[in-house]
């Protein structure tokens, strides 16, 4: 992915490609995200979240649902999991219920220190149930997704 404008010179190493991002562990197994749209639209009408976690032990994915301090339909406040050293947020997904999906300004606070994948939902229980709004935080920046990190979802994440 790149972090910086294209420079305008001459560069004999060629070009880079075209832009991706390949997670090292692979990408999240899609019955993660069915479970998550489950779990958010039985929250309705208000927001929930979710985090994918990687155990680099046991080479896994892990779904955790966070404690949640407040939730309505239009405001969420939950707490980032405490992890062991084998163990590595990879995505923070949270829901805007029936609301389109989008990101605020207190998530671009949330994630500004943050290295992962953001993903939020929303629309959810709708007729264009769901949409996704995605990007990945990488120390400050904000870099669009080339694709969905979950296996075998056609979304534009």
């Amino acid at each position: 992915m790149p972090v910086t404008p294209p420079i305008a010179a001459y560069l004999p190493y060629g070009s880079v490609g075209e832009p991706r991002a390949n997670l090292r562990c692979g990408l999240i197994p899609r019955a993660f995200l069915a479970q998550i749209i489950d779990h958010f639209g039985a929250a309705l009408p208000n927001e929930a979240a979710a985090f994918i976690v990687w155990d680099e032990d046991d080479r896994r994915f892990l779904l955790d649902f966070p404690q949640i301090d407040q939730a309505t339909p239009s405001r969420l406040v939950y707490r980032t999991p405490v992890l062991p050293g084998n163990r590595h947020i990879v995505c923070d997904i949270h829901s805007h219920g029936h609301g389109r999906a989008f990101f605020s300004a207190t998530d671009d606070a949330d994630d500004a220190h943050a290295t992962k994948i953001a993903l939020v939902i929303g629309r959810l229980g709708g007729p264009d149930s769901p949409e996704f709004a995605s990007r990945l935080c990488a120390g400050g920046m904000f870099l669009p997704l080339p694709r969905s990190p979950f296996e075998g979802y056609g979304h534009d994440a």
